[in-house]
């Protein structure tokens, strides 16, 4: 039985009449529309015709109802339901309205509410051009975007598009820093994600060009350039913007750039600023691409330097005459213009056009490639389209390349080496060629020489506080030098973890590796004894370890217990630090299987008789039994041992537990702590 709102406050007679008349009045007619609850009337038209009475009755529910989120969900049931072949002009209307009603907010786009009862109203076999030209009219840019989404019909986008070209000039304005900030209709949509291809490709065209910003009367040209570059980066972050939102339309992007300002840029991002999220076969010729311009940085490089070392521009272009032959015009008249006798600055930066080249690519576009795991979000690496495999590959192709640069490269006073662009490319040369040889490595030891001098000039500490330019390209430094004074492993990011010669490392570079490094580097020098001690004292500093253990390590000694017994006498002197050290060597040792009587008494004796046994219990059975042995049943030991000296920090901390039980068995005197 319906019964409508205020019904129940009458008495029961009354209610029941009312009750049997609104049935009545309904089944008659379509009568009053009653209120009832969304879910009933949302699932009633779902197996309703057009023409039935639950329709007609939910229709005029849904054209009382004031507008809100149980108005929508009512008349997107309807229009899915019983009207989704045929609808009446007001129920479409009222839908669009219904959405266009919510304003987005203008600060932050991506948050603008759904269109998706709207762009079901405007995809309706019902909706006609007017409605739905007029519709898209009224929509703020950032509906638009909603509605030019990839599922919309194409008649819808085809709207959209043509609805933002009317709204745009034809020619696009320059780019400035302010449309950063209050972006133009095409960039708004285009902050829309997973957008129909017609509508991309609108709003891309739309988009502002590339800024050439005028010289104001009386601007000084430094003033000017400033401006220009501000302009430059804007243009640059907007491209940024767009890549990164539109993953699904990359190949569009770059196919839709090449003849276009937009293209150099467009591909540097891809590269550079979001490499992962590009599909593996795109970013290999992207790549690829890339790296076909290098070898023209060669050729400038030989040119430039017969040329310095007095060679006529007659002798040099007749050298070279088959080579300039197959170069480009635009790359000819660069060449002419550094052979060009007043050009002295130009012929100077040709001589290291093939170095900048690859050290730029390293810095910048090519870095993440290199280093797949420095593109982190939030601390935790990206996942990348592309396998390792294929890096791997693109990795060694930039490598072959670098190690030409590397067979040009040459000391230049007015150049020093001393920067992290200076020193990364070395870096990834090392890390990524198949084969590194004799002469990749000298040549890399006198990269280094000169990198010395020149950090050596460069203060740690600018204005400003520590200067983490320098702190980093002597860390780069530091690596490749380790990196060159062994044998290296296979290609890869083990390389870059290279720990150096093993009479050079120290405990501490040890305990940084990561266990595959660790293993790795183990494995390389088999046989050396004073590297696994070292090894192990690096447990220390890093005691758990999923893939290696203190016992995989111990095994390598030629004499593990000799040499496990005289580390724990020397700990003080061959470890040294606090507290967490101590424990952390004590937990490795009684982690062992087997632990003989004399080693336990040469634990440092207060973190000895802490340290807890196995499965969480109160103290060590070994270390329990040891104590036991020594004292036996003597009252008067075992008071003088509760009173010992050996305590958790100081000096006393590092007295042997051995000693400390012999001196409270016998009444001696307390030893005291071993020497530093």
């Amino acid at each position: 039985m319906l019964v409508t709102r205020g019904l129940a406050r009458r008495g029961p007679g009354r209610v029941l009449k009312r009750a049997l008349d609104t049935d009545r009045s309904l089944m008659d007619s379509g009568g009053v529309t009653p209120s009832l609850p969304l879910t009933f009337l949302c699932a009633i038209v779902a197996d309703s015709g057009a023409d039935d009475p639950p329709t007609r009755m939910a229709a005029e529910q849904a054209r009382a109802l004031e507008d809100g989120t149980e108005r929508r969900e009512l008349l997107e049931a309807l229009l899915r339901g019983p009207y989704g072949s045929s609808a009446p002009y007001w129920l479409l209307e009222a839908a669009v309205d219904s959405d266009l009603a919510r304003k987005p907010p203008q600060t932050e786009p991506f948050y603008a509410p759904s269109m998706d009862l709207a762009l079901l109203a405007l995809s309706h076999p019902s909706c006609t051009p007017q409605l739905r030209r007029a519709s898209l009219g009224r929509c703020a840019a950032t509906q638009l975007g909603r509605l030019g989404a990839a599922h919309a019909d194409d008649i819808v986008a085809d709207g959209v598009a043509e609805a933002l070209r009317g709204r745009v000039a034809p020619v696009p304005q320059g780019m400035t820093v302010d449309l950063l900030e209050t972006p133009t209709e095409a960039q708004l949509v285009l902050r829309q994600h997973w957008l129909h291809r017609t509508v991309f490709t609108a709003a891309v065209d739309l988009l502002p060009s590339y800024p050439f910003v005028d010289e104001e009367v009386g601007e000084g040209t430094s003033t000017w350039l400033k401006r220009q570059e501000a302009a430059e980066r804007a243009w640059r972050t907007m491209w940024k913007q767009v890549v990164t939102a539109h993953a699904e339309h990359h190949r569009l992007l770059v196919e839709w750039s090449d003849d276009k300002d937009a293209g150099h840029t467009i591909r540097e991002h891809l590269l550079g600023s979001i490499p992962w999220d590009v599909e593996p076969e795109l970013l290999a010729e992207i790549a690829q691409d890339d790296l076909a311009s290098f070898p023209h940085s060669v050729l400038t490089t030989r040119i430039c330097r017969m040329r310095r070392d007095g060679a006529t521009e007659e002798e040099v272009r007749e050298h070279f005459a088959d080579d300039l032959a197959e170069l480009l015009p635009g790359q000819r008249k660069h060449i002419d213009r550094i052979l060009s006798d007043d050009d002295a600055y130009g012929l100077r930066f040709g001589c290291r056009a093939a170095i900048l080249r690859i050290a730029r690519a390293a810095e910048g576009e090519w870095r993440y490639i290199l280093n797949p795991d420095q593109a982190q979000e939030y601390g935790r690496p990206r996942p990348w389209r592309a396998s390792e495999d294929q890096l791997a590959s693109l990795a060694q192709t930039f490598a072959a390349h670098a190690a030409v640069a590397l067979k040009l490269w040459e000391p230049d006073p007015q150049a020093q080496t001393h920067s992290t662009e200076d020193l990364r490319w070395v870096r990834d040369l090392l890390q990524h060629l198949p084969v590194v040889t004799s002469e990749v490595k000298e040549k890399v030891r006198l990269i280094c020489q000169e990198a010395r001098r020149g950090l050596a000039r460069r203060p740690d500490h600018s204005r400003y506080g520590l200067d983490s330019g320098v702190q980093q390209a002597r860390e780069l430094l530091e690596t490749i030098e380790r990196m060159i004074a062994e044998p290296l492993p296979d290609p890869g990011p083990g390389r870059t973890a290279s720990l150096g010669r093993p009479d050079q490392v120290t405990v501490r570079d040890l305990a940084g590796a990561s266990d595959a490094v660790l293993d790795d580097y183990l494995g390389r020098h088999p046989g050396d004894d004073n590297l696994v001690e070292k090894a192990l004292l690096a447990f220390a500093f890093h005691a758990y370890r999923r893939g290696l253990s203190f016992a995989d390590v111990l095994i390598r000694h030629s004499d593990p217990q000799r040499a496990l017994l005289v580390l724990t006498r020397e700990l003080r002197l061959r470890l040294g630090g606090g507290p967490n050290l101590r424990e952390a060597w004590v937990g490795a040792v009684l982690s062992l299987p087997a632990i003989e009587p004399e080693l336990i008494r040469a634990l440092p004796a207060w973190t000895a008789l802490k340290a807890r046994g196995p499965h969480g219990r109160a103290a060590h059975p070994a270390v329990m039994s040891t104590v036991r042995a020594a004292l036996g049943s003597n009252s008067e030991a075992w008071q003088r041992f509760a009173a010992s000296p050996a305590g958790h920090t100081g000096p006393t901390a590092w007295l042997r537990l051995g000693d400390v039980l012999d001196a409270a068995a016998s009444g001696t005197p307390w030893p005291t702590p071993p020497r530093k």
